[in-house]
C-alpha cells in the first residue's frame, strides 16, 4: 500500500487527517519559552485569540529528521511505501528534514516531494494523490503526478497587514510592497515556491472582489479552496461568490493554521486554485 505524509503547514485537521488516512507531522510554534506542536498542542482558533494579545512575536521551527523518521518507520515496517508532500522548501527547511528521514529507508521506499506551496495548495495534492492510490496507481505514477500538477497550483492571499510576514522573514518579493502602503491591503501570491505581490488594494472589499476575478479568470478548476485567518466573518463576504461562479467544483473551507499563520497575521483571507490540466 503506497501511504501519504505531509505537514501541519498543509492545515489539514486532525479530524480531516484520521478521516483521509494521512500522516500530518507537525511543525514548532513557539511564543518565548513556550512551544506547541501545531495542531497538536495549539489549534488555529487558539492560535488566533493569542496573536493580538501577545507581547512576543511567535516563531516557527521544522519538525526534526527523527520525527519523519518514526512516521516512515512505522509504514516502511508494515511493507508499505510513502509519498511524503511538503512546504516550499523556499518557505521552511520542513523538505531538508524529510529528505534526510527518507535515506534512512531503502532507495525508493520514501518519495520526499516539494509541493511548491502552501496550506490549500497542499491539499489539494495530497487529496489528488489519495485518488490516484485509489484508481490503482503505483508510487512512481504517484509521484510523478503530484509533480505535475503542482505546476497548476496557485494560492492568494489578502493580508490585513504585511507586518508578520515582514517580521517572520518570510515576505520573499513580496519586499518591494513594504513602505507606503499606510492603509493599503497587500495581495500576495505564492507561485513557484515563494510570495510574490499581486495587487495593491484600499478596501478589504476591493480585495475579495479581486480574488473573486482571478479565481474566473483561471477556469476551467479541477479543485477550489477559500480560507481565513482567524476571521471566518470575511468567508461569508466570498464563499458563496465562489460557489456561485464555480458549480460543480470542489470548494475546501478552512482557515490557516498557527505556522502559517505566524507569518499571515490575522483578519486575512484568501483562495487555492488547481488549473484543470
Amino acid at each position: 500500500m503506497i501511504r501519504i505524509v505531509t505537514d501541519s503547514t498543509s492545515d489539514i485537521l486532525p479530524a480531516e487527517a484520521e478521516r483521509l488516512g494521512v500522516d500530518v507531522v507537525p511543525l514548532t510554534v513557539r511564543f518565548g519559552e513556550e512551544q506547541f506542536r501545531d495542531g497538536v498542542d495549539l489549534g488555529p482558533d487558539e492560535f488566533y485569540r493569542r496573536l493580538p494579545t501577545t507581547q512576543v512575536q511567535p516563531s516557527t521551527s521544522q519538525p526534526t529528521p527523527e520525527q519523519f523518521a518514526e512516521v516512515y518507520r512505522r509504514h516502511v515496517s508494515a511493507g508499505d511505501s510513502v509519498v511524503s508532500i511538503h512546504i516550499s522548501e523556499k518557505l521552511s527547511g520542513t523538505l531538508q528534514s524529510a529528505s534526510l528521514a527518507a535515506q534512512e529507508f531503502p532507495a525508493g521506499t520514501v518519495r520526499v516531494v516539494d509541493s511548491i506551496t502552501v496550506s490549500a495548495g497542499i491539499q489539494f495534492l495530497v487529496r489528488a494523490a489519495l485518488a490516484d492510490i485509489a484508481a490503482g496507481s503505483d508510487i512512481d505514477d504517484v509521484e510523478k503526478r503530484v509533480k505535475d500538477r503542482r505546476g497548476r497550483v496557485e494560492v492568494y492571499v489578502l493580508l490585513d497587514t504585511l507586518t508578520y510576514l515582514q517580521r517572520g522573514g518570510r515576505i520573499g518579493r513580496a519586499q518591494g510592497l513594504v513602505g507606503g502602503i499606510l492603509n493599503v491591503k497587500p495581495l500576495l501570491c505564492v507561485r513557484d515556491g515563494e510570495v510574490h505581490p499581486e495587487a495593491r488594494v484600499r478596501k478589504r472589499q476591493q480585495g475579495i472582489d479581486k480574488l473573486v476575478d482571478i479565481a474566473a479568470a483561471k477556469r476551467p478548476l479541477d479543485a477550489l479552496a477559500v480560507f481565513h485567518c482567524g476571521a471566518p466573518q470575511l468567508l461569508e463576504l466570498i464563499e458563496p461568490r465562489l460557489r456561485a461562479d464555480h458549480p460543480g467544483v470542489d470548494l475546501i473551507v478552512g482557515q490557516l493554521g498557527a505556522v502559517v499563520g505566524t507569518y499571515s497575521g490575522p483578519g486575512g483571507v484568501g483562495i487555492g486554485l488547481l488549473r484543470a490540466g
